[in-house]
């Protein structure tokens, strides 16, 4: 009977673990599942593109300048369309900044529409190579936006595939592209009053806080509307704060850049 009844004990004692370690699999599955919809934009393999090749450097310039990393990754996003933008991707410019005095900018182009896609192509050879009827040549206007391609070809009609070819330049012009946007735009010494006071407000914050607070997704989201929804701001539509705070949330950039912060790389913390 002793020896049965230890069995029994045994058994029981088996059957409770596993249930706990079954229940504790499914709640990690039902955890899973239910983040799933938060990161919809993860999907997508360009948008996986382009925040691979966006994230780690804008978690480090987003630190040491004092703007919160994940805000910068939004607001790239959606002014470039993750990079697929036609300007985005002759100039490298994936937030939009503007050319200020004695910078290139992107001059007028005439420019290919693929009539099957309604996409733009800058691949001119590659359209005039195609069916007539398959094509719409359209007039671009001036961009007014700085081309962050090297010489002889910034602000010129040239090369314009420069970027396609050169894939390690375009990574450092998306680092350039954010380095610009966090301590030259966003900065102490900005003569726009919105991007002075968001930049005083990002210091306040980080001397009282410490820089992971940076890393907060509602101090993203604080940082998004103070610079945008107003005269004289980034952008001056109030929808524009609804659209980067909706990428912000689909793609899981808060997230993403905690982790990225902690050492885990791109592709772990993408696959979360």
């Amino acid at each position: 009977m002793k020896i049965l009844a230890l069995s029994l004990s045994v058994i029981g004692a088996f059957s409770i673990q596993t249930f706990s370690v079954n229940a504790h699999a499914k709640e990690q599955t039902l955890v899973k599942k239910s983040d799933a919809p938060h990161y919809s934009l993860r999907k997508y393999a360009h948008v996986q593109t382009f925040y691979d090749l966006t994230a780690e450097e804008a978690v480090k310039i987003g630190l040491k300048d004092n703007v919160p990393p994940a805000a910068i990754l939004a607001i790239a996003g959606w002014e470039s369309g993750y990079g697929q933008g036609y300007v985005a991707q002759i100039t490298g410019n994936i937030m939009s900044l503007g050319a200020r005095k004695g910078e290139a900018e992107l001059p007028p182009l005439t420019l290919p529409r693929n009539r099957a896609t309604n996409q733009i192509m800058i691949d001119v050879d590659k359209a005039k190579r195609m069916p007539k009827d398959e094509v719409v040549w359209q007039k671009r206007p001036p961009s007014l936006k700085k081309d962050y391609r090297p010489k002889p070809y910034a602000g010129t009609a040239n090369n314009l595939l420069y970027f396609r070819n050169h894939p390690q330049a375009l990574k450092l012009a998306y680092a350039d592209v954010m380095r610009d946007f966090s301590s030259s735009w966003i900065s102490e010494k900005s003569k726009v009053p919105v991007f002075l006071k968001a930049a005083e407000n990002m210091d306040k914050l980080v001397k009282r806080d410490g820089k992971t607070a940076l890393l907060n997704c509602q101090v993203a989201k604080d940082f998004v509307k103070s610079i945008g929804g107003q005269p004289r701001s980034f952008n001056t539509r109030p929808a524009w704060i609804t659209h980067v705070n909706k990428v912000m949330d689909n793609a899981g950039l808060c997230a993403l850049t905690q982790d990225v912060y902690k050492g885990e790389s791109f592709k772990l913390a993408w696959l979360r």
